[in-house]
């Protein structure tokens, strides 16, 4: 908003206009990197360059010519964190085109936002993030730790359960029998047992809840992976990854996050 004061009086003109920043406003276009981004997502698109570079011009405000060989490159650092992105076209092959970034979540917007822009209902994709895979490796095998750990105190608080029960009827038998240091003792080893059950339900509760943030983990890696694709790839990815989580088949879980499907 902007206000003018007139020269002949106190009368304040108030005006007024809207603009809407692009998504991708905060990426800056430059020439060249220095060194290209590891992670890639890439995938056939049936369009002409003049399409892509107008949903660059719309998202990224930035005016992208293709050359002559009707290729585009554009090439975007981020004011927020740094992040380099690039995304070329070429239409080889019926239309391909690669957008390169490390991180998983900003390849997913953009795929999302240009399907959306050009109208697009089905997309599939191939997807290489080295290091969010590796992270995501780690978070594999701590649900795995987490898993066993829960197993292995169920199973003891099971028989810890079975000796209460145990020293429960013998310190009744010997009330019963008034035998009062028979009693005594039985009450004390349930106190001691009873304890130990507290103590195996306080690690039962905390691993529990660390599995649930693993597990919430790997949910988004998968929301993730799916928003690479659009329409029933998007739904295929979901699917089978998480037919691989309950098989416990690691290896074809990547290969799904990777390629969006295991065939």
């Amino acid at each position: 908003n902007a206000e003018y004061m007139g020269k002949m009086g106190n009368c304040y003109h108030v005006f007024e206009l809207d603009y809407k920043l692009p998504k991708f406003s905060m990426f800056v276009p430059v020439r060249d990197f220095q060194k290209q981004p590891e992670s890639s997502v890439k995938f056939h698109i049936t369009e002409r360059v003049n399409r892509i570079a107008m949903w660059l011009h719309n998202s990224f405000n930035t005016a992208n010519k293709a050359d002559k060989s009707s290729t585009l490159d554009a090439r975007f650092v981020s004011l927020r964190n740094g992040l380099l992105l690039a995304i070329h076209f070429t239409p080889d092959n019926g239309g391909e085109l690669t957008i390169r970034a490390n991180s998983i979540d900003v390849c997913g917007e953009l795929v999302q936002d240009m399907c959306q822009h050009l109208a697009h209902t089905e997309l599939e994709s191939i997807a290489d993030f080295p290091q969010e895979f590796e992270d995501f490796k780690k978070v594999l095998m701590k649900v795995d730790e987490y898993n066993a750990v829960r197993l292995k105190l169920t199973a003891e608080m099971a028989d810890s359960s079975q000796l209460v029960k145990a020293l429960v009827i013998k310190a009744e038998d010997a009330r019963i029998l008034s035998d009062m240091v028979l009693m005594k003792k039985m009450y004390s080893s349930l106190y001691d047992v009873n304890r130990e059950l507290i103590g195996e339900y306080i690690k039962r509760a905390n691993n529990h809840n660390e599995l649930l943030m693993a597990l919430k983990e790997v949910n988004a890696m998968i929301q993730k992976a799916a928003r690479l694709r659009v329409g029933a790839a998007k739904t295929k990815v979901i699917t089978e990854c998480r037919n691989a989580i309950k098989s416990n088949n690691i290896h074809s879980l990547f290969k799904i996050i990777r390629l969006g499907h295991l065939e």
